[in-house]
Order: C-alpha cells, then structure tokens, then sequence
C-alpha cells in the first residue's frame, strides 16, 4: 500500500514540475506586442511652452544631434555629411532711441552674445527709434552710431517706426536714412519672413489691403512668419492693449496662422499665453523703463532692461529675454 501511495505522489510530482517547466518557456517565447505605442493627442496647432532660464545665457544648440563626419562609404572614400536644416538667428527690441549710457549697454550686451558665435542675422528695432521728437538730424546719434558694432558683424537692422518718430513730421526721413523707402515691408531674413508694420497708421487701407495679401501669398516649405510694429496688441503695461491693431490686424494674424508678434511702446518685456494659438511679445525696455503689469493673458511680466533673441530652427522657435548682464529673464519655445 505503502509503495503504491509512494507511486501516486511521485507521478504527481512529475506533472507538477512540468506544466511549470511548460509554463515558464511560454512565457519567455511569447513574441513582443505588435500594438503600436500611444501617441499624445493633438493636432497640428503651435505649441508654447516655457524653458528653463540659464544664467548667463548660453549659445543654443542646434536642434539636430551632431552628425560623425568623415566616415568610410562602400567604395572607400568618405561619406558626405548630413546637411542640418538651417537656423536663423535675430535680436529684437524697442524704444531704444535716447542714444544713452542705457541704449548702449543693451547694445554692448548683445555684441557680448554673439561674441563666441555667429552674429545676429537681424535686430528688428521695434519702434521709437529717435527720441523724443523724431528729429532725422539724430538718425546717426540715435541709431547708426550705437548699433554699428552689429551692423559691422554682418547684422542688418530691421526698423519700424514708433510714435515718437513722428512727432516732428520727419518719419520718412528717418527711415530714409537707414535704406528704407516706406514704413511697412518684407524683410526676407534666412528662414524668417518679417513683416515689418506702421502701427501709427493702422487703419490705412493701403496697409491693410497689402498685410493681407502678404499674408497670403505661400511660403516655401520651413518658413516661419513674425510680424514686428510698435503698438502691441496685447499688453499690461502702462499704454495697454491697442484697440485698434485687435480690430484690424488681430484677425489677420489669426487667419494666415503668424505664430509671433512684436510690439514695443510699453517700457518693459511682456510675453502673452497664446492668443488663439498666436503669442504676442512686447520688447519695449532696450532704453527706458515703466512698471510692468499683468493681465490675464499675460504669461510673464518684468520691467527690465533687456533685448530679445529669437533662434528659429526647422519645428520651432526658441526665445530668450536677455537682461543687460547677460541673464535670461524669460525662455520659452514655440512649436510647430
């Protein structure tokens, strides 16, 4: 009896140790899901988002990882290195025109970001390029003397007038003196269309019949639109939000999908969150200063001397407010 209960258990424990033995090599040979892995949801809408602000700035990387050169092809001699897409590289900033110790420390500043580098392609002046009174006898004193260490690196100087440079009636004689026939225009920058606007006549039909066609007309593939005026659209400072670029150009933006927009006017930087998927910057602080507000569309806020620099790779564009000792107060990058 005994050796036939010894049997039971020992058949027993035979079938146990091999459905495990079973079990475990199914596991280990079940093939690997062929699901594909979850996407986030989303269109094709911009995206902004805030970076980490480094101090003092650094150079910015290009957004493709460095490629090995000079590697052996099949016949034996070298392969050719993958091209990257291009970037472009542009300051901005406004209400500079007081040609005084504040002006040229902003403008040394940038001379000190691109000193390792490659120079700033363009430095879009937002507007209030002669103060107080747009005198045109002060182009040089105001503008062509204190920017002329960038303009002597290969960088050209995109302007826009402000309110003040009309106030002497000489506004076309100021632009005039830095190469510019008319007060609104394109200015073909690498990848970069900027469409420079004369906020004080806003509602010109002239202007606005051209903005539109402008806007309109396709761009080859990889270029990035910015338009570039003095009176912003949206702003908390002490001027405010124009009325009437919301009214006429607002629309516009929105409707041939411009991703960025620059003002000056208000004595500060400002970003906004996006505005229907366009964000609004105010770079008003390359001389003077006001306090800075908040509103609810406001994303940062600070009255800060500073200028703006714009790194525009392939899928997105990369923005840092640059203080006058070469710390970033505000980053963000905008998606595409």
């Amino acid at each position: 009896m005994n050796g036939n209960r010894a049997i039971v258990l020992g058949v027993v424990l035979a079938l146990f140790v091999a459905v495990t033995v079973f079990a475990l090599l199914a596991g280990r040979l079940t093939p690997p899901s062929s699901a594909p892995p979850s996407r986030p949801a989303g269109g094709d809408r911009p995206s902004v988002s805030s970076l980490p602000k480094p101090s003092p700035s650094p150079s910015l990387p290009s957004e493709s990882p460095s490629s090995p050169t000079g590697s052996p092809s099949p016949d034996g001699g070298e392969s050719p290195t993958p091209t990257r897409p291009p970037v472009t590289r542009i300051a901005a900033v406004g209400d500079t025109g007081t040609g005084d110790d504040a002006q040229l420390a902003t403008v040394q500043e940038m001379v000190d970001q691109t000193r390792d580098g490659e120079p700033y392609e363009a430095l879009v002046l937002l507007g209030d390029l002669v103060y107080e009174d747009g005198d045109a006898e002060l182009v040089d004193d105001r503008v062509t003397e204190p920017f002329a260490p960038l303009v002597e690196d290969g960088t050209e100087l995109v302007p826009v007038l402000g309110n003040h440079d009309y106030e002497s009636d000489e506004q076309d004689e100021i632009l005039a003196a830095l190469g510019r026939d008319r007060s609104w225009y394109v200015e073909q920058i690498g990848t970069v269309r900027v469409v420079a606007l004369d906020s004080e006549r806003i509602d010109d039909p002239e202007q606005l019949e051209w903005l539109e066609d402008t806007l309109a007309e396709p761009q080859p593939p990889g270029t990035w639109t910015v338009a570039a005026m003095h009176r912003p659209a949206y702003s908390a400072g002490e001027h405010g939000s124009d009325e009437s670029v919301q009214e006429h150009w607002v629309p516009l933006f929105e409707e041939y999908d411009v991703p960025l927009v620059l003002a000056g006017h208000d004595h500060d930087y400002q970003r906004s969150e996006p505005i229907d998927d366009v964000v609004y910057v105010v770079s008003g602080g390359g001389a003077k200063l006001r306090p800075a507000g908040e509103e609810d569309f406001t994303a940062v806020s600070t009255s800060t001397l500073h200028f703006l620099e714009l790194v525009f790779h392939e899928k997105r564009i990369v923005g840092k407010a640059i203080d006058q000792s070469g710390e970033v107060i505000d980053a963000f990058a905008i998606g595409r």
